[in-house]
């Protein structure tokens, strides 16, 4: 399975006010502590890789949803820490941040996004 989905800077630029015409996505995929796919391509603009190795079909019931957004989140999790891998002044930094949050703050802040993505999108069907 492949998707192809339009190359853009990450949104972390964006969200600190940087301005960036160009992404670093092949280089963070490539990087150091990754390993790299070889169906993982950029093409006009586009990405175009494989959905994973080891695809296969999800099956939905009556409480799927939860326990695939957690798996979701826990491998989008992990495959963000892999970037920042062990003892980078990247890592440092993260640490020395997420250690001055209160607990609790990510899902607070994951409802906050959600509510306001809601709210954004009743007034734009209004």
């Amino acid at each position: 399975m492949r998707e192809a989905k339009a190359l853009v800077p990450s949104a972390w630029i964006w969200a600190n006010g940087k301005k960036s015409q160009t992404s670093n996505s092949l280089e963070l995929a490539n990087g150091r502590y990754r390993a790299p796919d070889p169906f993982l391509s950029v093409r006009d603009k586009f990405i175009l890789r494989r959905i994973a190795a080891d695809s296969h079909k999800i099956e939905l019931g009556d409480d799927a949803g939860a326990m695939l957004r957690l798996e979701l989140l826990r491998a989008m999790g992990f495959d963000l820490a892999s970037i920042h891998a062990a003892g980078s002044a990247t890592t440092r930094a993260i640490r020395h941040d997420l250690r001055k949050r209160p607990r609790g703050w990510l899902n607070a802040a994951a409802k906050a996004a959600a509510t306001a993505v809601e709210r954004d999108y009743d007034e734009w069907r209004s």
